[in-house]
């Protein structure tokens, strides 16, 4: 790959992550009624040296925890975010914290509520071409 290819496959990246992230903030801001421009956004922080969400957004003491998937395979997808989500509530002691599994591209073939039956909270979403469905909620 050359010089100029790779930043043109870099700058691809952050683009189409910029898309996935409108798309979160988007369901964030309908769902809970928070002013797009009113929250905080943090890429891949280390949490208490031991876990590094993909993305965590911030508004009013509120940490929503979002991991992004590009192959589901929902039970372990499910225990890494809500290992997240305990990290968050252990060592930052927000007020609430809501983690969002963030399934890119192809959803889980298997019905994520009878997984996620008792997990609370949590929201799992479908992301795609800029767009968002919710294949699971339970706050």
């Amino acid at each position: 790959m050359s010089w100029s290819s790779s930043i043109q496959e870099r700058i691809r990246k952050r683009l189409v992550a910029k898309v996935y992230v409108d798309s979160i903030i988007d369901y964030i801001s309908c769902r809970f009624n928070i002013p797009r421009d009113k929250v905080s956004i943090a890429f891949e922080p280390t949490i208490a040296g031991t876990v590094r969400p993909d993305l965590v957004i911030v508004y009013d003491d509120t940490w929503f925890i979002v991991e992004f998937k590009t192959r589901p395979n929902p039970m372990l997808d499910l225990e890494q975010v809500m290992k997240y989500k305990h990290v968050v509530d252990e060592h930052v002691r927000p007020r609430r914290s809501i983690p969002i599994l963030a399934y890119i591209y192809l959803a889980p073939r298997q019905s994520v509520p009878t997984i996620a039956r008792r997990l609370k909270p949590l929201v799992v979403l479908h992301l795609i071409h800029g767009t968002y469905r919710v294949l699971y909620e339970s706050l």
